[in-house]
């Protein structure tokens, strides 16, 4: 039974959680989603995008049984874009997952390497949660937009009855007062984001455009505020602190090599937690502040920003009057989200292990 004034979701992640120097905030993101009071998943979706399909599926369902949450169910999405080929940016993943950076790993939590061939699709999965919660379903998605075109083209019926899509994605030439986008990433260059690797927005540009094109109502929760948001050691602490028993344990030997790995080959001031501010946007609605945009979609499809602005080298337009108004996070307040994600990551830290 659902508490009160709480937040139904259908999860659609690419989750890479215990994976060596893959991105965990997919996983953290369903952490805070487990643990918080008034959210009510009623599904899991796994994508491909920061790993195939079958592996973010697999990583759920064993996250999902540290917490004792195996009744939530899990579908595994497609493997291939609607548009692309992405083959290109799943080797790069794999073949930086065997580097030196693994050696981060080596006392973390192994990952069983169960079949989940026969789970229900991540298409079907989404339509069923949509018409058992008409109206009352928020669909997170935390990679790309696959499985949710996917969903629309196989039950167009179910799009009215989406309450909303939060997307973790997307970014924009900033207005005075706006956060920038600021990503500086010493481990993957310039030329492999440019030519290899495409992640949420951008993995699937046909699916994105079809899923925007739906009449959904659409939040972008955009780099420019997510490459703020950290994970720090500060906050590691804390983590450490409150930790009892297998789950703590479980929680702290998985988190700790991405935070390591993140400060000393990154050179960051912590681990980047794009994901979980999807979820921290949805439980308080001031973290974040918003403006309208227009989305090209045609421009897009192009292979030009999804936001166009009138100057920048590669924020250009084509022109086309065929745009789409969306919700676009455009500022945070980082102290606060910080905090609370903290806080969450301790709590889930001090429960009791259910396995």
């Amino acid at each position: 039974m659902c508490l009160k004034n709480s937040i139904s979701l259908v999860i659609d992640t690419d989750n890479a959680f215990g994976m060596p120097v893959r991105d965990l905030d997919d996983g953290i993101a369903l952490i805070v989603a487990l643990v918080s009071e008034r959210v009510d998943v009623k599904a899991i979706v796994a994508s491909a995008c920061n790993c195939r399909a079958f592996e973010a599926a697999r990583n759920t369902k064993h996250l999902l049984e540290q917490f004792g949450r195996t009744d939530i169910p899990v579908g595994k999405g497609a493997e291939k874009p609607l548009s692309g080929d992405r083959e290109a940016h799943h080797r790069f993943l794999e073949a930086k997952a065997c580097g030196k950076g693994t050696a981060y790993w080596c006392n973390a939590p192994e990952i069983p390497q169960v079949d989940v061939s026969m789970l229900q699709s991540g298409a079907d999965v989404l339509i069923d949660s949509v018409r058992i919660n008409p109206h009352e379903l928020v669909i997170v998605a935390l990679g790309s937009f696959t499985n949710i075109a996917e969903a629309l083209r196989k039950a167009p019926d179910i799009a009215p009855l989406i309450k909303e899509i939060v997307h973790m994605g997307g970014s924009f030439e900033p207005q005075e007062g706006e956060l920038p986008f600021v990503w500086d990433t010493g481990d993957i260059s310039p030329e492999v984001w440019e030519n290899t690797l495409r992640f949420n927005t951008w993995y699937d540009r046909q699916a994105t455009a079809e899923v925007l094109q739906a009449g959904i109502p659409v939040r972008f929760i955009t780099a420019n505020v997510t490459s703020h948001f950290y994970l720090r050691n500060e906050h590691m602490r804390a983590i450490r602190s409150a930790a009892k028993g297998d789950l703590g344990e479980y929680l702290v030997r998985s988190i700790d090599p991405w935070l390591a790995w993140s400060i000393e080959q990154r050179n960051l001031v912590g681990a980047h937690m794009h994901d979980p501010l999807t979820i921290l946007a949805l439980l308080d609605e001031s973290v974040c502040t918003y403006r309208s945009m227009d989305a090209d979609i045609p421009s897009f499809l192009e292979g030009y920003e999804l936001f166009p602005q009138k100057c920048g080298l590669l924020l250009k337009s084509t022109g086309s009057a065929t745009k789409l108004k969306v919700k676009v996070a455009v500022n945070l307040d980082t102290a606060r989200a910080e905090q609370t994600l903290c806080n969450f990551l301790c709590r889930a830290a001090a429960l009791e292990s259910n396995v």
